[in-house]
Parts: structure tokens; C-alpha cells; sequence
């Protein structure tokens, strides 16, 4: 996991003792599909017109169409939300595609929390190698590592 200095101060007080809110898990549960070699979370793969080509990369368009704001599903305590909710996708991921690996992003903004997914390219990335250049706090986790044991560490 990597995490800016921003986000280490957010996880450290961060309670994950709560349940992922059904909404949320909704989207989770449906998993991904598979379109024209990217994947992209069900419930959201009809809501936009982009295309692959349009976007650079089948990371960005990966990262545009796998982009959810949290608070849209569930405001109250939107970071532990998101963090849970990247455990479910990870969860799911793993079970449907383990010779593949999921990268998700969470950022948390003023007035928003953001996650978004794409899976693991060598030559592709969505986050800048110097991770302390964001302002906001940013952390990216792939789908091998324990992200509870990492909020955990955090602490």
C-alpha cells in the first residue's frame, strides 16, 4: 500500500468496526465485466458513453468508468466506507479473477471520497510515482495486499 502523509494522519484515527453499507455492497457483489480488455465494476459499466480509445489507456478508462463517490452511497463515515468497500471489491476480484491483480485508489477530498479500481498493468499507471505531491490525502492498494492489516498499521 502506498499512502501520502495526508492519508497516514486519516487512517490513524480510522474505525473500520462498522458494517459496508448495503448500497455499497450491491455494487461490490455484482463484480466486473470483461469489455474489449478492460474490466469494469457492472453497476457502473452503463453509465457512461467514454470509450478506451478516448480515454488514452484501458487504465484511465478503468479509472473513469470504476470511480465512485462514496458519499453518494453512504455519507456517514465515508473513508471507512470507502476502505471497507475496496475490501469487498478485492474479496470479489480475487474469488473471480486470482491471476489478475486489482489496484484500488481511494482520495479524499473537502467534500468527497473517491475510490476508484483498475487493474495492475506494468506500463500503465493512474497515480503519480511521487505520491507526496498530492495534496489530498491519496492511497493506492493492490488486491494481494491486506488492507485492514495496513489501516492497522497506520495507527
Amino acid at each position: 500500500m502506498k499512502t501520502n502523509k495526508a492519508m497516514r494522519n486519516l487512517l490513524s484515527g480510522l474505525q473500520l468496526n462498522r458494517s459496508l453499507s448495503p448500497s455499497l455492497k450491491a455494487v461490490a457483489d455484482n463484480g466486473f465485466v470483461h469489455h474489449n480488455g478492460c474490466y469494469v465494476l457492472r453497476d457502473l459499466s452503463a453509465t457512461t458513453n467514454a470509450t478506451r480509445s478516448t480515454l488514452g489507456d484501458s487504465t484511465g478508462y478503468e479509472c473513469f468508468v470504476n470511480s465512485l463517490h462514496i458519499e453518494d452511497y453512504e455519507a456517514d463515515q465515508p473513508l471507512a466506507q470507502a476502505i471497507l468497500f475496496v475490501m469487498q471489491v478485492f474479496q470479489i476480484w480475487n474469488a473471480a479473477a486470482p491471476n489478475k491483480y486489482l489496484t484500488a485508489i481511494v482520495s479524499a477530498g473537502e467534500f468527497s471520497v473517491v475510490a476508484k479500481f483498475h487493474v495492475k498493468r506494468p506500463d500503465e499507471h493512474w497515480l503519480s510515482d511521487n505520491i507526496e505531491g498530492y495534496d489530498d490525502p491519496v492511497l493506492s492498494i493492490d488486491s494481494y495486499e491486506d488492507i485492514s492489516a495496513m489501516v492497522s498499521k497506520s495507527r
